[in-house]
């Protein structure tokens, strides 16, 4: 999914754009939010016999700085699962993010954890990061790994966790599922940023609004 130009949304009050990458920008505060980058991923699964690729996690890497670049963001979000598990803190994934770490020095990175980080458990103490537990808050936007209930102290709840794909169906014809932006009761899920990770169906309501990624670019449904 490369980088092109971001879908301008206006959402529960707050200007937001949209990345073909799978990142969320909120230029207000030059903040831009991804999440399950599932670094390393590739690495546990060659560890359990199963042959797949490696540069999974340079192009994951790859598109979040892209989208860094562009939007001009000085803090980023990351809503959990950074890396897929213990094991694939491996030499190549730590490699490379340290290397995106030092590329970005003048970018605040935040994680907000999800379940795949609490078991990868603390990460290298030297890495600029800060981790949250929980629900984070900048302003009248949360960030929580799993999608809940609006906060009553929030105007939205952006969230990951899901990795939400959407189906388009014209007449008789699908399109296959389409990695998606997903709103629903004020909860917005982004797509998984990683480059290596499944995707899930969604079910929506007739009331809630989507934004698929097809051809490197961003389309409301």
């Amino acid at each position: 999914m490369p980088v092109s130009v971001p879908l301008g949304i206006e959402l529960s009050g707050h200007n937001l754009e949209l990345f073909a990458g799978g990142g969320l920008h909120w230029p207000e505060h030059q903040a831009l939010m991804v999440s399950d980058l599932h670094l390393g991923k590739d690495a546990t699964f060659r560890r359990h016999g199963i042959g797949v690729p490696t540069g999974a996690s340079r192009a994951t890497l790859r598109a979040v700085s892209e989208m860094l670049d562009a939007s001009g963001a000085t803090e980023l979000f990351i809503i959990g699962d950074l890396f897929h598990a213990r094991s694939s803190l491996s030499l190549d994934a730590t490699t490379v993010f340290e290397a995106f770490l030092r590329s970005h020095s003048n970018v605040a990175v935040t994680l907000i954890e999800g379940n795949h980080d609490r078991a990868v458990g603390q990460l290298p103490k030297d890495w600029p990061i800060d981790t949250v537990e929980g629900t984070f808050h900048l302003d009248s936007i949360a960030m929580t790994h799993e999608p809940s209930n609006l906060p009553c102290d929030a105007d939205l709840l952006v969230s990951g966790h899901l990795h939400p794909a959407h189906v388009l169906n014209t007449g008789g014809e699908t399109t296959g599922k389409l990695p998606c932006f997903w709103w629903s009761n004020g909860c917005l899920v982004l797509p998984a940023c990683g480059r290596f990770t499944g995707t899930m169906k969604i079910s929506p309501k007739n009331t809630d609004r989507i934004w698929v990624i097809a051809d490197g670019q961003v389309l409301a449904v």
